[in-house]
Parts: structure tokens; C-alpha cells; sequence
């Protein structure tokens, strides 16, 4: 998998030493490990950038649900669900590294503000430098994962019976046409993305005591809008009448941006 350098605008990574989550603790000694939480929130952004049309196109975020409306109709998402195989910080020639040792089933709230945590661990003391995320399905590649995989598809299938192997994400919500009634979608999407993004100033994990938030900003609208103004009609590949499982790396790329940082 490659990491993606030169994107646009999807994901705000906020590195905070304050109450970005639930507040940071101050305990703890310079020389020991610190505890790093990373979630994933949605943040709007202004539509009509780019080559979207500029008379069309309206956005809004609300009871928890992600509304988009184009010359075509109305998209209506409800649920968002993704699978974050992976979350890994690196530092420089002197630092540690660290990667969580297990994927996670990430709810992105859809209501602006909330944050969903997806993992929380004891990194080492450093100055790490990157950050880097990966969505990926959750196949059974390595046999000393084969019970923790399982137990996670377990829990995945609870909500999502139908979740195929090869799927890391899911849209479940409506569409309606323009003058006519809506339809309703469960749509999976295969996804394998790497991406990766420079951390500055660098993240500094035990050196004065406080553990560290990561919040991880997407703009869901953005994958799926598209450039003449209309707005993907999702319930076209709803899974449970067609089957079908859809590509997801260009929309996703096309998405991602800068990290912010504060300190």
C-alpha cells in the first residue's frame, strides 16, 4: 500500500494537549510511557469547492445524519461505519515507534463535534513525527490474528449480518430523486488506503507528564459529491438487491489534506 502526499480537502488531524476528547492527564513521569487516544470526528466543509457546481450543491449535519443535496436529488447518510486496520506513530532516528496491535470498528458520529475514540495505549517517550492510518478489510491474512479477527467480525456481523470479507466500509442511508420518493441503501465499499501525514511540531509523548490526544477530522461529504453538481446516488448499489461491492481509493485520496497541529 502507498501513502498519499499530495491530497485535498478531507482530514484534519488535530494534535491537542487540552480537552479534545475528555480532557488530558497530567499525571505520570517524564521518563515513563504516555498514554495517546486517537478518535475520528466529521467536520463539515464549505461545499461548492473545486469543480462542483456552484449553484447546486448544499450540505448540512444534523441528529446525527450527514444530509447532501445536488441538481439530482437528496443524499441522506445515517450510518457510517469503517474499519481502521491500523494506526502507527513514528519518530525520528532516536525515537520509538509505535502501532496498535489490533484493527478497529470505527462509528464516525455524523453529528459535528462528536468524537468517536477507536484506540487508546501506552507509546513510549519520544518526538514522533508521523502519522499514518489504514482502512482495509479484515480478511484472514495472518494466522496469529485468526481469534482476534474473528472476534471482531463476530461483533461487526451483529450489526451488519450481510458485512462481506472484503468490505472495510459501509454507507447506510437514502436517496431520493429529484420530484420523486426515496429509496433506502446499505452500500459496501473495499477500500485499502495508507495514509500518512507529517506531524509539526512533532508529537511529544512523555516528556512533561500529560497524555495526548489525536482527533482525526473527516468530511465524509466530499466522497461523494461530484464535479457537475449532483450527488452519488448511492441506493443504485444498495448489497442486498445487486451484490455489488464498490471501489473506494480515488474518492478517498481526492479527500485527505494537511495535518493542523496545537500545542
Amino acid at each position: 500500500m502507498r501513502a498519499f502526499q499530495h491530497v485535498s480537502s478531507l482530514l484534519v488531524l488535530v494534535v491537542g494537549l487540552g480537552l479534545l476528547i475528555a480532557g488530558c492527564d497530567s499525571s505520570g513521569s517524564g521518563t515513563e510511557a504516555g498514554t495517546v487516544e486517537v478518535g475520528f470526528a466529521t467536520a463539515s466543509s464549505s461545499t461548492n469547492q473545486g469543480n462542483v457546481a456552484t449553484t447546486s450543491m448544499t450540505q448540512s449535519l444534523d441528529s446525527d445524519s450527514l444530509v447532501l443535496t445536488g441538481s439530482n436529488g437528496t443524499l441522506t447518510i445515517t450510518d457510517l461505519r469503517l474499519i481502521v486496520d491500523e494506526i502507527e506513530l513514528e519518530g525520528d532516528a532516536d525515537s520509538a515507534e509505535f502501532e496498535t496491535e489490533r484493527p478497529s470498528f470505527l462509528d464516525l458520529p455524523l453529528r459535528e463535534g462528536e468524537v468517536s475514540p477507536v484506540a487508546a495505549d501506552q507509546v513510549p517517550p519520544g518526538a514522533y513525527t508521523d502519522f499514518e492510518f489504514e482502512i482495509e478489510d479484515i480478511e484472514l491474512d495472518d494466522p496469529d490474528e485468526e481469534g482476534e479477527i474473528r472476534d471482531l467480525r463476530g461483533d461487526i456481523r451483529e450489526e451488519f449480518p450481510d458485512w462481506p470479507n472484503s468490505a472495510s466500509m459501509v454507507v447506510v442511508g437514502t436517496f431520493a430523486p429529484t420530484n420523486d420518493t426515496s429509496s433506502t441503501f446499505e452500500t459496501y465499499f473495499e477500500a485499502e488506503i495508507e495514509v500518512e501525514r507529517e506531524l509539526d511540531p512533532p508529537l511529544q509523548v512523555g516528556s512533561d507528564g500529560f497524555s495526548r490526544d489525536l482527533i482525526v477530522r473527516l468530511d465524509p461529504a466530499r466522497w461523494f459529491e461530484r464535479s457537475d453538481g449532483t450527488v452519488q446516488d448511492l441506493s443504485q448499489s444498495d448489497f442486498d438487491e445487486t451484490g455489488e461491492i464498490l471501489e473506494f481509493e480515488a474518492e478517498f485520496e481526492d479527500g485527505v489534506t494537511e495535518i493542523e497541529s496545537d500545542d
